[in-house]
């Protein structure tokens, strides 16, 4: 699934077979996150789904950050 623009935020949902498998995904997130020092939201439902949303809060905006952290979770 591609990254949507809802509600002026990037956002994509995840899905995986097991619990282990969605925090494994995550946890790789946040290590990239800590690097550049820019966090998404997570909405985990279902057991085994994940919806991420990324948005400059400061910035009041979606930024480079947010694309950049986009396309790196999109290529994991």
């Amino acid at each position: 699934m591609e990254w949507i623009t809802k509600d002026g935020k990037l956002v994509n949902t995840f899905e995986f077979k097991s619990q282990t498998a969605l925090a494994e995904f995550i946890l790789k997130i946040a290590k990239q996150a800590d690097k550049i020092d820019h966090h998404p939201d997570y909405k985990i439902f279902k057991a085994f789904t994940v919806e991420i949303t990324l948005f400059t809060y400061s910035k009041k905006n979606i930024t480079e950050l947010d694309h950049q952290l986009a396309d790196y979770i999109s290529a994991l």
